[in-house]
């Protein structure tokens, strides 16, 4: 998903990860990484990224046509670096061709697990990459879903990571925004589609063995997500009705050890 998106009618919308922002850090940065806000946003571009995104073109939408594969051993010379952009400025992920193989092998390893798990088929029954939005009071909201099953009941979201251990991903759930966004999306589907969705994250590891597992939040963990989205919808209705967009207070703040 985009950091920031609009509406039919240009008006600025909020997005998962611009509600994070604002909840975490500062309305500036929300204003910095929305680009119907900020006039000089540019999008954050990196291999990283354009290896996650690889992964998930393949896995979700079970084809390579939006990757563009680059022979070249790594990105330090020229010309793969003028390649990887020509690539990004076609809309097209750029990936080099020994890291084709390895996502080939990682979304292999997540079929077969998908396969043997709870989910079994998930993949035969609904769409990927789906865009919806959706009205909360006088704020446009919008989001892409990284699957939303046929009959609207079930949201499955792809992430990879360094761990995929599910006790690892509670930290990052709320450091990372993840609650909030679980929380976002529900509260999307249900205004698009009459109906809130279970909600399961699928996780897997970047490198060997590429193992996956499958986490879904309790309603302790809902809870934190949901407040928190209502703190980022009341913070943007503010900000947004004063066209103001401050960072972190000038005062000084004084600190206490934590718990």
């Amino acid at each position: 998903m985009s950091a920031g998106s609009a509406d039919s009618d240009g008006v600025p919308a909020l997005s998962a990860s611009i509600a994070h922002l604002l909840a975490t850090k500062s309305a500036l940065h929300a204003w910095t990484a929305h680009p119907r806000l900020n006039p000089h946003y540019q999008q954050i571009e990196s291999a990283e990224f354009d290896y996650g995104r690889a992964a998930h073109s393949v896995l979700l939408e079970g084809s390579e046509e939006s990757l563009h594969v680059i022979e070249a051993d790594d990105w330090r010379t020229k010309a793969a670096k003028e390649a990887r952009e020509s690539a990004r400025g076609l809309g097209k992920t750029p990936i080099l061709f020994r890291q084709l193989r390895k996502v080939q092998t990682m979304v292999r390893a997540a079929q077969d697990y998908v396969a043997a798990s709870e989910l079994a088929g998930i993949f035969e029954d609904g769409l990927p990459e789906q865009h919806i939005e959706w009205q909360e009071g006088a704020t446009r909201c919008t989001g892409r879903l990284d699957w939303l099953r046929g009959d609207k009941r079930l949201v499955v979201d792809y992430k990879t990571a360094e761990t995929a251990n599910p006790s690892a991903f509670v930290g990052r759930a709320i450091g990372y925004g993840y609650a909030m966004q679980e929380a976002f999306y529900r509260r999307g589907v249900k205004a698009v589609h009459g109906k809130e969705p279970a909600f399961v994250f699928l996780l897997q590891e970047k490198e060997p063995p590429f193992a996956c597992s499958l986490v879904a939040f309790d309603p302790a963990m809902q809870e934190i997500g949901d407040r928190q989205a209502e703190y980022a919808l009341a913070l943007w209705g503010t900000y947004m009705a004063r066209n103001e967009w401050p960072g972190y207070s000038t005062r000084i703040a004084h600190l206490e050890p934590p718990a």
